[in-house]
């Protein structure tokens, strides 16, 4: 049996390579909407992603014959899409706002805690 994992199509981190890591070995780069296959070498193994290397998902264990979806992370998308108008209107209005506006995006993304896609199993 194999293990299918496949990197949902999605406008946001699009043009970014998804690294897969299996027993935190790097398997491959999955583009956007990409499906890839693999035998594992045993019957439970450990998946993560990571993207740029500094953003990553939860390690998951996965069972041989698991189809395994990876979509982005809500949260994170969200901050990215209102953090660029959100700091530039910051700029523009005051310093003091743009100040109080820089801690709230920093404190959100401290609260995705950097997870930036997200696993989820569709069968087992």
């Amino acid at each position: 049996m194999a293990i299918k994992i496949t990197r949902k199509k999605n406008f946001y981190g699009g043009l970014d390579h998804i690294k897969l890591y299996v027993n935190d070995q790097m398997l491959t780069k999955l583009r956007n909407g990409e499906t890839y296959e693999f035998e594992p070498d045993s019957n439970l193994v450990d998946i993560r992603t990571s993207v740029q290397g500094i953003w990553n998902s939860d390690k998951m264990k996965v069972k041989d014959g698991s189809s395994i979806t990876i979509k982005v992370n809500p949260l994170i998308k969200n901050l990215h899409l209102i953090s660029l108008p959100a700091l530039t209107c910051g700029i523009c209005i005051s310093y003091h706002f743009f100040l109080i506006t820089f801690i709230l995006l920093f404190a959100m993304s401290l609260l995705a805690d950097g997870k930036s896609h997200i696993l989820s199993v569709d069968n087992d």
